[in-house]
């Protein structure tokens, strides 16, 4: 009998057939299936599957939010981390399927980028922020890195199971120029 951690094991299937339903001939036993865990009879959520999930991108912010931002002043960036919830099928199981951000790569248009695990934050915090040190126009893009956990209709414990792999999500945030401000005296 396997070892199944917290969930009982499975007994075994067992099957014999007979020619016809008036027939009293039947076959012999024959075994389908040994014992098993819970787990092992399940349908396992490939990373290919995964990506095929319509997964909707965060939304992304950046502050100052204007047409303009100034060089040597940072710009603070963050997204709506959330969970995301599906309802699909494998084969012919009802999955429930819960996805949520675990990586935030941002790339900021000037050929800097910062990857970070966390989403950042509205001023007043600078936690993921980048300065521009000379003009230019930028985009900033933020790629997002989801995992995930499932859960089968057919599972007496309803137990929740590690999606294998990642799926990733882009974000484009609206374009704008990084100027400079210079201060003159007139006298």
């Amino acid at each position: 009998m396997p070892a199944c951690g917290d969930d009982s094991p499975v007994e075994p299937l067992w099957r014999r057939t007979r020619p016809s339903a008036a027939s009293d001939n039947w076959s012999r036993w024959e075994m389908l299936a040994g014992w098993a865990c819970p787990q092992d009879l399940l349908p396992p959520f490939p990373q290919a599957d995964f990506r095929r999930l319509k997964i909707d991108p965060l939304a992304a912010h950046r502050q100052p939010g204007r047409d303009e931002v100034l060089v040597n002043k940072p710009l603070i960036v963050y997204a709506d981390a959330e969970h995301r919830t599906f309802r699909t099928s494998l084969f012919t199981y009802g999955i429930d399927v819960d996805v949520y951000p675990v990586e935030y790569a941002w790339d900021f248009g000037d050929g800097e980028t910062l990857t970070t695990t966390s989403p950042g934050s509205p001023y007043p915090s600078f936690d993921v922020a980048h300065t521009y040190r000379e003009a230019t126009s930028a985009t900033v893009v933020l790629t997002t890195t989801w995992k995930g956990t499932y859960r089968v209709d057919e599972d007496p414990d309803g137990e929740w199971r590690d999606i294998s792999g990642t799926a990733t999500t882009t974000t484009t945030l609206d374009p704008f120029d990084v100027i400079e401000l210079r201060s003159r005296l007139d006298g």
